[in-house]
């Protein structure tokens, strides 16, 4: 019980709590419209992570600005700056992703539940710490 209230009171494990909520929400939203444009619409996975991302993106930008992040974000003097900062590192873990689909999708050719699993577990691991590191610092 006394782990568990020290955990409660440590800024850091609340970011990553907040940051896991939020980013399992635009992750899930991503992956959702991901796979309705790609299962259900046939859309090409391109197209399909596009619009995908940008969903996601928004879901993502407004919950680490203004939950996650909200108190580093306060003290920013220059938002737009954290703006681009935060589009640039999604756009990064947007390539990253496109990667992942290319390497499932195409090179090996596996099913897309594949490209998901890393979608989801191993690219938001790499933007906290952008975010955490570059973006809202």
């Amino acid at each position: 019980m006394k782990l568990v209230r020290e955990l409660a009171t440590n800024q850091l494990f609340q970011q990553l709590v907040s940051f896991a909520i939020v980013g399992v929400g635009a992750t899930l939203t991503h992956a959702l419209i991901f796979n309705v444009s790609f299962e259900q619409l046939h859309l090409h996975h391109l197209v399909a992570n596009i619009l995908g991302f940008c969903i996601a993106f928004l879901v993502s930008y407004l919950g680490q600005f203004h939950w996650t992040f909200k108190e580093q974000a306060i003290q920013l003097k220059d938002k737009r700056s954290a703006f681009f900062k935060f589009l640039k590192t999604a756009l990064l873990g947007f390539s990253v992703n496109l990667f992942w689909s290319y390497l499932i999708l195409e090179f090996l050719q596996l099913h897309h539940y594949y490209y998901l699993v890393l979608l989801t577990f191993v690219t938001p691991v790499f933007i906290f710490l952008l975010n955490k590191f570059w973006v809202f610092k």
